[in-house]
């Protein structure tokens, strides 16, 4: 083809200069992807086998450089070696004519875990999926004797396919390989220290023996990150980000995400470990433990706050008297039952209806009932609690949601308490993710949430989606009458909740 023949640009020429011209006469470049200090990333045509490429070029002037040079070389092998759908396959390797060189790898089209991070955080399961591809292509490297080292955000790609988003790890660039330039000097001696600040392991910082749990670290914060959406040691010179590392705990995510399972923050813990010996051993298990967390159905919450006004309990003598003991039991029995009794009977007093099956017992429902002192309400004191009436949704019209959607959401805004719990579930578990507007997820993480921690976050994310249409469910909780908790039904079931859910309700108050 009359492409093939047409003369290459100079070593020194900018990167666009290079669009439409061909390498050894197979690479037909086609588009700029990016350009970076060192090289520049094309699309190109194979045009043998009719198939589109990137192609990875080192300006001339790097060459030179005996490091950089054996970085771009050790990419090139390091990722011909590992084949894996969840790495980004090297094609071919050569040098540029004048100087330079070129890495042909597949062509990965998707968005990096950076840009995905940048626009939120993103929700437990879909990290947790990707973590796992990220820790089987891991699994797959360090089989072969592989250590990236430079895993971090930047490097990976997710790109989209009808069956879900498919990982790619890339630039193995300081990878340790196992093996290579036997009898040259290595790449990197102990005391340097090359990978990206606040991706490094501790030792690996510090210029210390790295291993394949090097990666496993960065796996950590990568996570962490994901589920946060910021970064985990950010900001300050590298010495700073270093003395936080070997200073501080990571902070805990429980409370910040209201439903991640209690085995996921621990894992993540793990991975953070500032010690090697105290993370996970293999990456095999790791992708293990990430898969079995998404295949896992109703995992249990992270809770690590105690409930306010929690009281230890008392530690039981060690011999107990069975006669006073028995006594005391009766007495304590009968008193509990005249408390119920006097309550059940006094004016406008009646018993809470039964919960339907699969729904939490009332004092734990996010829900608000009126008062007396609510408008349209008579003399009565019906609906006194948590568990009572709630003013009419019946208003409140979901507005524009999927098929899927719409039962649920008119459920969670109804009056009534019959199937509020199911249709949380559902919402949480409609598919795909992203057609779930951000205060109806809210919406559904509050109706489950146990601990203040969680509710509290929950109504924190209602507030950050800045849509009205979750500002009657926040209102109709906030006049949740203040008694209602506690055996004596004397205590404010919200009291942690008020603050947060003022400020939730003025911010939605005011939007136009």
């Amino acid at each position: 083809m009359n492409v093939a023949a047409s003369p290459l640009p100079n070593p020194d020429a900018p990167p666009t200069a290079w669009v439409g011209h061909t390498l050894d006469g197979r690479y037909h470049l086609r588009d700029l992807l990016g350009e970076g200090g060192m090289g520049a990333v094309f699309t190109a045509e194979h045009l043998n086998l009719r198939k589109l490429v990137a192609v990875k070029m080192i300006h001339a002037e790097y060459t030179g450089n005996e490091e950089i040079a054996e970085r771009f070389r050790r990419e090139a092998m390091a990722t011909a070696q590992i084949e894996h759908p969840n790495v980004a396959s090297a094609i071919d390797f050569g040098p540029l004519p004048g100087g330079g060189a070129y890495l042909v790898t597949q062509l990965v089209r998707g968005s990096s875990l950076t840009d995905i991070i940048a626009r939120g955080r993103l929700r437990w399961q879909q990290a947790c999926d990707i973590g796992a591809q990220i820790a089987d292509a891991l699994t797959a490297a360090h089989a072969i004797g592989i250590v990236h080292r430079d895993l971090k955000p930047d490097n990976i790609l997710l790109e989209p396919r009808e069956d879900g988003e498919v990982v790619k790890v890339l630039d193995f660039g300081i990878a340790r390989v196992a093996g290579a330039s036997t009898g040259a000097e290595p790449l990197t001696r102990l005391g340097t220290v090359m990978g990206t600040p606040g991706y490094m392991a501790p030792e690996q910082a510090m210029g210390e023996p790295t291993d394949h749990r090097t990666d496993l670290y960065a796996l950590g914060v990568i996570l962490w990150e994901c589920l946060s959406g910021r970064a985990l040691w950010d900001g300050g010179e590298m010495s700073d980000l270093l003395t936080r590392q070997l200073t501080q705990a990571p902070p805990s995510l429980a409370g910040e995400v209201v439903d991640l399972p209690i085995e996921f923050e621990r894992l993540i813990q793990q991975l953070l470990a500032r010690e090697a010996k105290q993370r996970p051993q293999t990456a095999r298990e790791v992708r293990d433990a990430l898969r079995a967390l998404s295949r896992s159905v109703g995992a249990v919450p992270v809770a690590t706050v105690p409930p306010p006004n929690t009281i230890p309990p008392a530690p039981r003598p060690a011999a107990p008297n069975r006669g006073l003991t028995g006594f005391i039991a009766v007495f304590v029995g009968a008193a509990a039952l005249i408390v119920v009794l006097w309550a059940v009977r006094q004016p406008g007093g009646e018993e809470p209806p039964p919960a339907e099956d699969g729904e939490r017992p009332a004092e734990f429902v996010p829900a608000a009932g009126k008062t007396a002192a609510d408008p349209g309400v008579s003399g009565e004191s019906k609906g006194a609690g948590p568990s009572g009436p709630v003013p009419s949704a019946s208003k409140n019209d979901p507005g524009e949601l999927p098929e899927g959607l719409r039962g649920p959401a008119t459920t969670l805004l109804a009056e009534g308490r019959g199937g509020q719990f199911k249709a949380a579930e559902a919402v949480l578990a409609y598919e795909p993710e992203v057609d779930v507007p951000l205060w109806l997820h809210g919406l559904a993480l509050l109706e489950k949430a146990e601990s203040c921690e969680a509710k509290r976050a929950a109504v924190k994310r209602i507030a950050e989606a800045n849509d009205k249409r979750g500002l009657p469910a926040l209102q109709r909780l906030n006049k949740t009458p203040r008694k209602g908790c506690g055996i004596f039904k004397s205590n404010d079931c919200l009291e942690c909740l008020r603050s947060t859910l003022k400020k939730s309700i003025d911010q939605l108050a005011a939007l136009p």
